[in-house]
Order: C-alpha cells, then structure tokens, then sequence
C-alpha cells in the first residue's frame, strides 16, 4: 500500500483547445479506500490514466510514498488495475488465474508460498470453492471477483485502481460484490482508488470520495459530509435522488431570509428531501402546497413518502412520515440548509 500525492497535475491532450483536467491536488492516504466521482466526461479516466502512468502529466507531479513517479511507466508504480469487464486467461482455472501475477514474477518464489497466498485472498473474497473451476465456467459475478483478487494477491501492489467495477455485473448482486470489496479491502489494508459515475458504489464503498466535474476536483470529503454538506451547487444536484432544492435566498420569507443572511449572505438555500420536517399549515419557515406524493416504503411502521411540493414559484421535494394529500397546504420546517453564493457553499446551519 501506499500514499499517493497529487502536486498540481493537469492535463492537456495535443492539439486539444482546453484541458482535460485543471491543476488539481489530491492527496490518498496509506491503505485508504478512496473514490473518484462524476459523470461521463467528467475527467475521471483521464486521472485514472495519469495515475497508472498510461498517460504523462503536461504539469505538475505524482508521488507514491515521497517519490516521484511522474515519468515511471506504470509497470514500475506496482499497482495493479481491475476493468469494467474482467480480463481472465479463460483456459486456466480460477486458481491459476489468481496465481499468475506471481508465478511470472520470477522463478524463486516458493509454490507453497504461491499457493498460500493464493488461499488467503480467494478465502477473503469467499470463491475458495471455485478455484479448480476452469474461468469459462464461472459466472460474471465470480468472473469480477476474481479479477479483483488477482489485482490483490501481489504483496507488493502499492494501489489498485477500479475502473467502474460494477458496470457489467448484475444489479441484483452489485450490493454483495460491494461488500465483499469493501470488506476485502479493510482487511488487506490495500489503497483503493475506486472509479466510478454511480453515487451510491462511491458513498457506500469509499472513506473518502473526490467529486469531479469538468475536469477539476470540486469537493473531497468523507461520504457524509460530501453529500449532507456539499461545497458547490453541482455536487448539491449531482448526489441524491432527488438532488437538493435549491430556493432564491430574495424570494424566502422575510424571517427566516434574515437567518439565512446571518450564514455568508448567500444567494440561494439549499436542502436535501429528507432535512426537512412537513407538518399541516403553520408558522414554520416555508409554506407550499402538495402536488404529488410517492410512496417509498416503511421505516419503523410508519410509512415514508416522497412529495412534490409548490413553493411560489419553485418546486420542492420532501421525505417525510406525514400523512398530507395532494392539494393540502403544508408547512416546511427546514432542520439542515447550506447557503450558496456563485455556486459556492457560504454557510450552513442545522443539524440532522
């Protein structure tokens, strides 16, 4: 494992009118679990690229661990990839596919110390069971696990990188593959740069997640804080669904606009559905009426709704255990609100 450490490193390709990704910072901690997040086009690949050294920066510097990897070809960075789509040797068994990055690493290593190695990953990714079977014969979902643990089973990997891991695995076993990742992950003590456009593969898998969005990294936080707190507008809309409202700070209530102004003078007010209390019309902060209503399911008996409330000119959406109908006037009691200004996050207030 090792700390990777981004110095201004930006991107151009020739003859391109503009970059593909700004100068930008990053800094990946030893063994972390760490996710790159956006939307195609978002700059994502490109920063794989640079990380792997497929691609060279046209500025700044890469450092693994202090040193300086810039101009080192990726099969001189130890680190070791996982695709959208497993690569394996279909002519081997599972067994000799996980073995292989070892067995071609050199004649000295021991077959009992290959073997052992081996075992220990398969058993972390729970396919011991199907390592004598022949790779054409193994689902996408083991087919994807086991890729996962031949990037794992060298010791001396410093990173490995998941480019959109789940793209092609079934949706209805994604969450297990998730997990048995995460888990594995945990255990080795491996960095993880997890790539992906899926919100909820980055914020259930990653400690940290970088949200990237024309080729410059936005926010890089923790999951919570990224989406509960988000420092731009964009990251506001991107991560949720829905995103987060967004109101004209000049268009609230004369109230509860002084409050807002108290926290960065910000333009507009932003909060997510489910920060917000719905009850029947009152003296709370907003007041709008019911346009539509979805039932979600059930949390602790009570039954949870998403509603499609009007607020003057702006339309709402609330999580709520409120039992309103269509057309009834509510009221909106905001508990989280972040302020934003040009786009950027100039206050926050409340509390979940």
């Amino acid at each position: 494992m090792a700390r990777i450490r981004l110095e201004d490193v930006g991107f151009t390709y020739p003859g391109a009118d503009a970059a593909t990704l700004a100068p930008l910072a990053m800094d990946i901690s030893h063994g972390e679990a760490f996710s790159l997040l956006g939307a195609s086009g978002a700059g994502k690949t490109t920063l794989l690229n640079l990380l792997s050294g497929i691609l060279q920066p046209t500025q700044g510097r890469i450092y693994f661990d202090d040193v300086d990897v810039t101009g080192l070809p990726g099969r001189e960075r130890h680190l070791a990839q996982v695709f959208q789509f497993p690569v394996l040797y279909q002519s081997m068994t599972v067994g000799e596919n996980l073995a292989f990055p070892l067995t071609t690493r050199g004649s000295n290593r021991r077959r009992a110390d290959i073997d052992a190695r081996v075992k220990a990953v398969a058993e972390e990714l729970n396919i011991e069971g199907i390592l004598n079977r022949p790779a054409n014969g193994i689902s996408l979902f083991e087919k994807q696990l086991v890729a996962i643990g031949r990037a794992l089973v060298r010791a001396d990997v410093s990173m490995v990188l998941l480019d959109e891991p789940l793209t092609a695995v079934e949706p209805s076993v994604k969450w297990r593959l998730r997990q048995t990742l995460k888990q594995a992950q945990k255990d080795l003590g491996v960095t993880m740069v997890y790539v992906t456009h899926d919100q909820t593969e980055a914020l259930t898998f990653a400690e940290r997640v970088a949200v990237l969005a024309d080729g410059d990294i936005l926010q890089t936080g923790s999951p919570e804080d990224v989406y509960r707190n988000p420092a731009h507008e964009f990251v506001g809309h991107f991560l949720g669904s829905p995103g987060m409202n967004f109101l004209p700070v000049a268009e609230l209530p004369e109230t509860l606009q002084q409050n807002v102004r108290r926290q960065g003078d910000p333009e507009r007010l932003g909060f997510r559905p489910e920060s917000a209390k719905l009850t029947a019309a009152g003296t709370f902060d907003l007041t709008g009426v019911v346009r539509s209503r979805r039932v979600l399911g059930t949390q602790q008996g009570d039954v949870i709704s998403m509603y499609g409330l009007q607020c003057g000119a702006h339309s709402v959406f609330v999580r709520s255990s409120a039992a309103q109908a269509v057309g009834d006037s509510v009221s909106i009691d905001l508990r989280h609100w972040v302020g934003f200004r040009d786009g950027i996050r100039v206050g926050r207030h409340g509390a979940e």
